[in-house]
């Protein structure tokens, strides 16, 4: 049973993601695309339910993570490295994972013609 600190963690990073646009727990087509006028969402169900999946994932320690497009495949490696990292506790991942995201970033951004930031 998660406690109510980590629930409250997953919802504030889902509402994060949120703010950005991206919203994993919304209704979908299947391919990102959100099938229910925004006006009609709402954050909290769908933080609750992403919460739940995302803790079964981690209970399994399976994660659903789909596949790479070539493009983005340095920095799918780099990003899922960073994770595992982060998920191995304090045995150097906390000097490494951010680098390696920050190489995710740069590379993702310049392999899709992205601008920086």
């Amino acid at each position: 049973m998660a406690s109510q600190e980590k629930w409250e963690r997953i919802a504030e990073a889902y509402r994060g993601m949120a703010s950005l646009g991206y919203r994993p727990a919304a209704p979908s087509d299947g391919f990102g695309g959100v099938t229910i006028p925004e006006r009609e969402l709402e954050a909290g169900v769908e933080a609750r339910e992403y919460g739940q999946r995302f803790l079964q994932e981690e209970d399994r320690g399976a994660y659903r993570a789909g596949c790479t497009d070539f493009r983005s495949l340095r920095a799918a490696i780099w990003a899922l490295e960073a994770f595992r990292l982060m998920n191995a506790g304090s045995f150097g991942g906390e000097t490494i994972a951010p680098k390696l995201l920050r190489m995710a970033a740069e590379e993702y951004e310049a392999e899709m013609g992205l601008s920086p930031g």
